[in-house]
């Protein structure tokens, strides 16, 4: 099995944190040999998903509030970037996927479908990174995307989806008009919304 295909097996994985898993047992629910998994675990490691103990097994790492706020600090000038670099490089087959994504998006908040909010809103964040057409942005927010999809799939409340999506959806307006400065205001818009949401989470349980 790719190194690839085992990754995302292993991020995905629905467990409590924390949680203790060995390498073996999650090789056999995969059906996968020993040294994918260990390449993959390193890689969950590597982004703050899993702690590796030596002769003890993996523990799931607990979603930190305070973590995920810095991690917005990083993430808002990249995504600014990736937006700029979209609406210079982005073929019309990407803006009409973007157009589209963006539209189902807001249906699905609107329903209120958490499954279908989660995985719309990692397509566009996709679309928008695929094409700015930059492999060393690419594999950067790889891990940041990541890491904030664990966060706000445990904290972001239901009510928040409609605003989120009209917020994702006035960033895909404006790189599919190729307007690139208003773009990137759009962006630091919604990071201003994201950063109140995950302050109000630290008076708040998880959601799952």
């Amino acid at each position: 099995m790719p190194l690839s295909t085992a990754f995302r097996h292993c991020s995905s994985l629905q467990a409590p944190a924390p949680v203790r898993r060995t390498r073996w047992p999650i090789g056999l629910l995969i059906s996968s040999c020993r040294a994918p998994i260990r390449e993959a675990l390193a890689r969950l490691k590597q982004i703050g998903f899993v702690e590796v103990h030596h002769r003890r097994g993996v523990l799931v790492s607990r979603v930190d509030v305070i973590r995920h706020l810095e991690l917005l600090e990083v993430r808002r000038p990249l995504e600014e970037c990736v937006v700029r670099q979209a609406v210079t490089r982005a073929k019309e087959d990407d803006l009409r996927e973007l157009r589209e994504t963006a539209s189902e998006l807001e249906e699905a908040a609107m329903r209120g479908d958490r499954l279908r909010y989660f995985r719309l809103k990692r397509r566009i964040h996709e679309i928008e990174v695929r094409a700015a057409h930059n492999l060393v942005l690419t594999e950067t927010m790889l891990a940041l995307h990541a890491q904030s999809r664990r966060f706000w799939y445990t904290y972001e409340p239901t009510e928040s989806f409609t605003q989120g999506a009209k917020l994702h959806g006035a960033i895909a307006e404006h790189v599919t008009r190729r307007d690139a400065d208003t773009a990137a205001k759009a962006v630091g818009v919604l990071f201003e919304f994201l950063e109140r949401l995950t302050r109000s989470a630290l008076e708040r349980r998880p959601l799952v």
